[in-house]
């Protein structure tokens, strides 16, 4: 059995490790240390800074799976502002395709039974359509406010991911 002889890392005792150990404690300042091995080189490593590295992969891979179910939040929110719009515009069409077409059977139903004497009331007519029908912008604008109003937020948690997983290179944080 082989005895590696190596110094701690906090207070530079000499130190004595087995091949089978991995984890202990420096008898003489109690700082908790990790055996690593590879390429033929043991070391050690003070055991916070091992615990430090699984905690940043671990933020790490917390806000990968963030961004990915954020950005199927963003998407879900942006296709429905869609649908709402293209939905609005498509009722406006056919609105708009209804009222012209009962104004001009307004009008025509209006001069056959009045002559030209129907003019103001042809011309009564659209004033008060005029009043009763609604833009479809300000419906159009309404639904892209409240989109926004959810995307906001959202935006700020996908670059407050994204930094901690562009942060996160090899082991270190930068």
């Amino acid at each position: 059995m082989m005895i590696i002889s190596l110094k701690c890392v906090q207070c530079g005792a000499g130190l004595e490790v087995k091949p089978e150990i991995d984890d202990f404690a420096c008898g003489y300042c109690g700082v908790q240390q990790h055996v690593e091995r590879g390429g033929g080189v043991v070391s050690l490593r003070r055991m916070e800074e091992t615990l430090d590295d699984v905690k940043i992969g671990t933020n790490r891979a917390a806000s990968e799976f963030a961004l990915r179910r954020l950005h199927a939040d963003l998407n879900a929110i942006c296709a429905w502002r869609d649908s709402e719009v293209k939905a609005l515009r498509k009722a406006d069409d056919r609105n708009s395709t209804l009222i012209g077409w009962g104004i001009i059977i307004f009008a025509i139903y209006s001069i056959v039974q009045y002559g030209w004497w129907a003019v103001p009331i042809i011309l009564g007519g659209l004033i008060m359509v005029s009043q009763l029908v609604q833009s479809v912008t300000k419906k159009v604008k309404r639904v892209e406010a409240t989109a926004a109003a959810k995307i906001e937020p959202l935006q700020v948690q996908i670059a407050r991911h994204q930094a901690v997983v562009d942060a996160y290179d090899f082991g270190t944080q930068a």
